[in-house]
């Protein structure tokens, strides 16, 4: 038994431990189930606003890169990175605000203070739903905790800066306010288009979801247009070696449609578990996210089958516990390497759970889906493996129903690390741990595939908790 094995039993043990003390101590208050709100009106009025999110580099701190390694400090700027606000209404007092920023992630608790924030605004009214999209890119700053300087055995400490933190959030209630400041009347369009090959994975997908979806807002008077894009694919490429700060290919893509059409744009990624941009470079990573960038922009900018969307709309924001099983994160959370509130539940090996959320809408009849981790795209759109190829050797019978089926819309679109970072959500007939390392390394399958998204994932029961709420939702809904 080697030092990661006996480390290993021991987050195994005082995981457990924590887990009993919370059940003991603690009841989770039940969650009510929320009603969706329905705006409706005359026509669309949306506004947006932008603005940096760049550490002070005159400051001698050390920030942390986050989205691969922990403990990779920040060396220098390769590209500026950005939070963007729009508000979207149907020409009445009523509305909701979609925030997007250059980040790997954040918890829902920081998301849920910067709500509190930007509804303490006298600057806007009628708000009745914000959501936080993150376009999860890995050569942002640390904002969620994982990425500072690591233990011996690979547990890192606390990467975030609170001034930044309280930057970040500070810009998010700017933007806010002036995308409500800056709305105009015009027509809401959507459209989407495939881009072949555009994605690529190392865990033998069957199937890949290769559309970029795009909200088009072309306000009456003339001025810039407002697009909301949508595109399953990691911004990663830079790779683990990187310690330049960057927005990776969704700013360079941001820039380019800037560049050649005027329109501002807010970015989402979709279902990108394990799934990652196609590699259009081997030998030069900063000009691969370039041209991955111009590949996307490209696709976005060709759109030509874009339909009018009436005005109206519904929205259903639902919190509820998603059990935890992931014995590293839960020694982390206990560390306050980042915010986590623990809740008693049976349905975990650990004993706890966490309060995430989901947000299901209607835009003009088109169905969006935000949530809150990174789902795998079998787990939205279908293409389970067989018995045959997955490494449990067990069917797709054993998976939940895919998001997209119970929606009942195959081309729903999904936002993915959206108003919480809950990890991984990878299928049960495709889940294996480590068998003396679980959650803590990573292991490889019988097809020689590595497992390390299973160890940034909640549990193997993640799938199936989302599935069932969300099947309530849609019922409700």
């Amino acid at each position: 038994m080697d030092i990661m094995d006996i480390a290993s039993k021991g987050i195994v043990a005082i995981t457990k431990n924590f887990g009993k003390k919370i059940c003991k101590k603690e009841t989770a208050p039940e969650i009510e189930k929320v009603a969706p709100t329905v705006i409706s009106g005359s026509g669309y009025r949306a506004g947006f606003a932008t603005d940096e999110i760049m550490p002070d580099l005159d400051s001698g701190k050390t920030y942390w890169i986050a989205g691969h390694g922990s403990g990779h400090k920040m060396e220098g700027v390769l590209s500026p990175v950005y939070i963007s606000a729009v508000w979207l209404d149907c020409g009445n007092d009523e509305g909701m605000l979609w925030l997007g920023a250059d980040i790997v992630g954040m918890t829902r608790i920081e998301i849920n203070k910067i709500r509190s924030m930007i509804m303490a605004s006298d600057k806007i009214k009628g708000c009745k739903c914000i959501n936080f999209s993150c376009t999860h890119s890995h050569s942002g700053i640390d904002t969620l905790g994982y990425w500072g300087k690591p233990n011996l055995v690979s547990i890192p400490s606390d990467g975030k800066d609170p001034e930044y933190m309280d930057m970040l959030m500070n810009k998010a209630v700017k933007v806010a306010e002036e995308a409500y400041a800056a709305r105009k009347s015009g027509k809401l369009y959507i459209g989407d288009i495939e881009i072949k090959d555009g994605l690529q994975t190392r865990r033998g997908f069957i199937d890949r979801h290769e559309i970029l979806s795009r909200f088009r807002f072309v306000p009456d008077d003339g001025a810039k247009e407002t697009w909301i894009l949508n595109f399953g694919g990691h911004p990663n490429s830079l790779g683990g070696g990187n310690r330049m700060l960057s927005g990776e290919y969704p700013y360079f893509m941001r820039e380019q449609i800037k560049a050649e059409n005027g329109a501002n744009v807010l970015f989402g990624i979709g279902a990108i578990g394990a799934m990652d941009v196609k590699e259009l470079d081997s030998e030069d990573n900063v000009n691969c996210i370039k041209l991955q960038a111009k590949m996307i922009a490209d696709a976005a900018l060709k759109i030509d089958n874009d339909k009018e969307l009436p005005a109206e709309m519904k929205i259903m924001q639902q919190p509820f516990y998603l059990p935890v099983g992931n014995y590293v994160l839960t020694l982390l959370a206990m560390r306050h390497v980042m915010s986590f509130k623990a809740y008693p539940c049976k349905e975990s090996d650990i004993g706890i759970a966490m309060m995430t959320e989901m947000t299901y809408m209607s835009i003009g009849g088109k169905k969006v889906l935000l949530l809150p981790g990174e789902s795998f795209v079998s787990t939205v759109y279908g293409g389970y493996m067989s018995a045959e190829v997955a490494p449990t050797e067990k069917g797709p019978e054993i998976n939940p129903t895919p998001l997209a089926e119970i929606a009942g819309e195959p081309d729903m679109i999904v936002f993915g690390v959206s108003n919480d970072m809950s990890g991984y959500v990878v299928p049960p007939n495709d889940f294996i741990l480590n068998p003396t390392q679980p959650y803590l390394n990573g292991v490889r399958d019988k097809n020689d595939l590595n497992h390390y998204h299973e160890t940034n994932s909640m549990g193997i029961g993640a799938q199936k908790t989302i599935a069932d709420a969300f099947t309530d939702m849609v019922a409700r809904f």
